[in-house]
């Protein structure tokens, strides 16, 4: 039977063979080429809000990124800045998202926020900053920000007259973020915190996660017993000047949790991981602003950078928050790798 239907395949007209090649040929060209390179087809707004845990007597300040002109429910991406960072970082992926659809809530980490250096001379700001990375609270206190905002956000979305009443699919949640955000979207995805016998502080309503530029342990041997709970879809990120003067982290430790979280090749979850050719550690927070004293990047290649993580992460919530055909197929089919092309190295394990 397999014989008489593979002499039926050869024996097809040169006019169908034709047909078929322009088919799987545009195919291939329609996943090789950028993924919604640019600004999406909704006007965004934004807000801020003031947040108070009462039952931890903290702060938790907020800016949303909202699609204008929506009328159902939409998918929402959580962000959690870097050290020494505010609910303003990130905005150029915040914005480029909600263009897309998605609500955007940017979290303020207060005790790992620009409060630690802000009023402190400059010649103490490092040992501020490593002081607050160091603290153990800080990590739980970001931890512990994630739920209380996810239920806030439910609360919200419920309340009549909010401003976020029934704009919120929290059936389709995601979270981002940079350096200590990273391991803020970590913890949130499955991470064990503080060795064989730590805690998680996973939650449920999180679908997929975004690590930009992921902190690791110190200690070799708390590798796997860290990361390999990681258990949701990730797209990684970092590059190969991504080091850190807080806590001397090189470049290639960067790598360690995507290499030891299970992906689906061994039945855990897919895994992605961008490994840019150039990129520093203040790459992945935007648009470069300030002064030049920690970059070691070409500031000229950036805008290329910032366009790749723009087009891989708006492909990775679309696949895994959206189920998008189209985005797998570009994530998972060579688009995503020919896009990046010299500009990185592109890591799949995914189905």
């Amino acid at each position: 039977m397999r014989y008489a239907t593979m002499n039926r395949l050869i024996r097809l007209p040169i006019a169908v063979w034709l047909v078929l090649f322009v088919l799987l040929f545009s195919a291939k060209l329609a996943w090789s080429e950028p993924y919604k390179s640019d600004a999406g087809p909704h006007e965004v707004g934004s807000f801020l809000l003031e947040l108070h845990d009462e039952e931890r007597d903290r702060e938790v300040p907020i800016k949303v990124y909202v699609p204008k002109g929506t009328a159902d429910a939409r998918p929402v991406v959580i962000v959690s800045h870097g050290l020494g960072g505010s609910r303003e970082n990130l905005s150029y992926l915040g914005e480029r998202w909600a263009s897309y659809g998605y609500v955007c809530v940017h979290l303020q980490h207060l005790g790992s926020d620009e409060t630690v250096w802000r009023d402190v001379p400059a010649r103490d700001r490092l040992k501020a900053m490593r002081r607050a990375a160091m603290t153990p609270q800080v990590a739980i206190d970001r931890a512990n920000d994630v739920p209380y905002v996810l239920d806030k956000l439910v609360g919200m979305n419920q309340e009549n007259g909010s401003r976020l009443q029934g704009k919120l699919d929290m059936n389709k949640v995601a979270i981002a973020g940079h350096s200590f955000g990273a391991w803020s979207a970590m913890a949130a995805g499955g991470m064990t915190v503080g060795g064989k016998r730590g805690k998680h502080y996973s939650d449920e309503r999180i679908r997929c996660m975004i690590p930009l530029s992921p902190p690791v342990v110190a200690s070799e041997r708390l590798y796997e017993t860290t990361y390999g709970t990681l258990n949701i879809p990730a797209l990684f990120m970092t590059g190969t000047l991504d080091t850190s003067v807080i806590n001397n982290t090189e470049a290639k430790d960067r790598l360690i949790p995507y290499a030891t979280m299970r992906g689906a090749s061994e039945e855990g979850v897919p895994k992605y991981q961008i490994n840019f050719n150039g990129a520093d550690h203040m790459t992945f927070g935007g648009p470069h602003r300030g002064s030049k004293l920690l970059r070691k990047a070409d500031l000229e290649t950036e805008p290329i950078f910032h366009s790749l993580i723009q087009q891989s992460t708006t492909a990775f919530l679309d696949c895994y928050l959206l189920g998008d055909r189209k985005a797998k197929q570009w994530l998972n089919d060579g688009g995503f790798i020919d896009a990046v092309g010299e500009h990185g190295d592109v890591a799949v394990d995914a189905k």
